[in-house]
C-alpha cells in the first residue's frame, strides 16, 4: 500500500474534488489544472469513496455541507482506510465556528479554508499540501529501504495475500455469471447491484470493511437460479403458480450452496441470497420474515434489486425510467425498512448516475469497484 503512495507522487500530481455546488466545482477544476495537475470532480462524498481507489489522488479537496455523506465523515473514513490514510484533505467551507473547525480536524484534515475562497490563497494551500505529501512518501519509501529484509518480507506476504484476494474475487465473480449466463438480459445486472448495495452501506453508515463485505456478496444474490430449469426461468411470460413456486425456491438454494462457509463474505453472501425477498411487511419469501428479523444485508439488497429490475429491459418487460422506478418503489414503501427506504430517496441521483455508468455490455473490474 506505501508502495502505491509512492509512485504516486513521482507522477504528475491527481486532485480529487467533492462539491455540490457547480460553481465551486468548476472553479476548483480551473484553479487546479492552470496549475498543471490533473483534477477529477465528484458531486458528494459517496461518490469520492467509489472513486478514490481507482483514481488514487495525490490530494483530495473536499467541501463540507453535501447530501448523502458530509466532508467530515468523507474524510473520517479515507483517514481509516490504510490505502488512503496518507491522502492529505483540504476541506474547504462556508462555516466558520470554531466548533467547524475542530471538528474538520479531529476527522483527519490537513488543512481548513474558508468559502468564499481567495485564488491565491487556494493555489498556495494546494502547492504546500502537495510538497507535504511528497516529503511523507520520501520518509515512507526511506523507512522501507531501511527496514530491509523484514520490508521485503511483508512486501512479499502483501503481494501473496493480494494474489489469494484477486483470485477469490474472481471466482465468485465467476460463479455468480455461471447463475446468471442463462439470462442474457441480467449481464450489467449483477454489475450494478453490487454499486448500489454498498452506495447505501456507506449511506447509512456501516463500516467500510461491513460495506465491502456486501460489496462482494450482493452480486451472488441469486445464485440460486444455477439449480432452475431453463423451461422456467427463461420462460417469456407469466409463471403459473406451481412454476413461480419452483422460481421462489432459488432463494433457499442459493443460501444451501453458500450455507457453513468460513469466509465472512459467503456468510453474508448466504443471508443475502435467502432473505433479499423478504419485505418490511412480512410478505415475502421464502419464509415469511418481518421488519428488523430480516438481516440489514437482505433488506438492502431487496430494495436496490428492484430498482435495478425495474430499470433493466426484461423479455416479458421494457426498462422503466428512472422516474418511474422510485414511483414504483414508493407505492409499495410498505414493503422496505423505513431507513434504508429514506437512504434510497437521498442517494437516488446516485442509483441513476451509476445505473448510466454501467451497462450490459461494459466489463467491470471488482477490484476497483469499491
Amino acid at each position: 500500500m506505501q508502495a502505491d503512495i509512492i509512485s504516486l507522487n513521482k507522477e504528475r500530481p491527481r486532485i480529487l474534488v467533492a462539491d455540490d455546488d457547480k460553481f465551486y466545482r468548476m472553479m476548483f477544476e480551473e484553479l487546479i489544472r492552470e496549475l498543471g495537475y490533473d483534477c477529477l470532480v465528484v458531486e458528494n462524498g459517496l461518490e469520492a469513496l467509489e472513486k478514490v481507489r481507482s483514481y488514487m489522488p495525490s490530494l483530495i479537496i473536499s467541501d463540507v455541507l453535501m447530501p448523502g455523506m458530509d466532508g467530515f465523515e468523507l474524510t473520517r473514513r479515507l483517514k481509516a482506510e490504510p490505502l488512503t490514510m496518507y491522502i492529505p484533505v483540504l476541506i474547504v467551507t462556508s462555516l466558520s465556528d470554531r466548533a467547524s473547525k475542530v471538528k474538520g480536524l479531529e476527522c483527519g484534515a490537513s488543512e481548513l479554508l474558508s468559502k468564499p475562497i481567495d485564488e491565491t490563497e487556494f493555489r498556495i494551500r494546494v502547492e504546500n499540501l502537495l510538497k507535504v505529501a511528497r516529503y511523507e512518501a520520501y520518509l515512507l519509501e526511506h523507512g522501507k529501504m531501511l527496514a530491509g529484509e523484514v520490508s521485503n518480507k511483508t512486501v512479499q506476504l502483501e503481494k501473496a495475500f493480494s494474489k489469494i484476494r484477486s483470485v477469490y474475487i474472481e471466482t465468485v465473480y465467476r460463479l455468480t455469471l455461471a447463475a446468471e449466463y442463462r439470462d442474457k438480459e441480467t449481464g450489467g445486472h449483477i454489475k450494478r447491484i453490487p454499486l448500489y448495495s454498498q452506495l447505501l452501506a456507506r449511506y447509512i453508515g456501516l463500516s467500510e470493511a461491513d460495506a465491502e463485505a456486501i460489496f462482494f456478496a450482493s452480486p451472488m444474490h441469486d445464485i440460486g437460479k444455477i439449480g432452475i430449469s431453463d423451461a422456467i426461468l427463461l420462460k417469456n411470460g407469466r409463471f403459473t403458480i406451481e412454476e413461480a413456486r419452483v422460481m421462489k425456491t432459488h432463494t433457499t438454494i442459493g443460501a444451501s450452496i453458500l450455507h457453513a462457509s468460513d469466509s465472512d463474505i459467503l456468510k453474508v453472501a448466504e443471508e443475502i441470497a435467502l432473505t433479499h425477498h423478504e419485505t418490511w411487511a412480512g410478505t415475502g419469501y421464502p419464509m415469511g420474515l418481518s421488519g428488523e428479523d430480516i438481516p440489514l444485508p437482505g433488506r438492502i439488497v431487496h430494495i436496490v434489486d428492484i430498482y435495478d429490475a425495474l430499470r433493466s429491459k426484461r423479455p416479458y418487460k421494457e426498462p422503466f425510467t428512472h422516474k418511474a422506478a422510485l414511483e414504483i418503489i414508493e407505492g409499495q414503501k410498505e414493503n422496505f425498512s423505513p431507513d434504508i427506504l429514506d437512504a434510497f430517496r437521498a442517494c437516488s441521483d446516485d442509483f441513476n448516475r451509476l445505473f448510466e455508468e454501467h451497462q450490459e455490455d461494459e466489463a467491470f473490474d471488482f477490484e476497483k469497484g469499491f
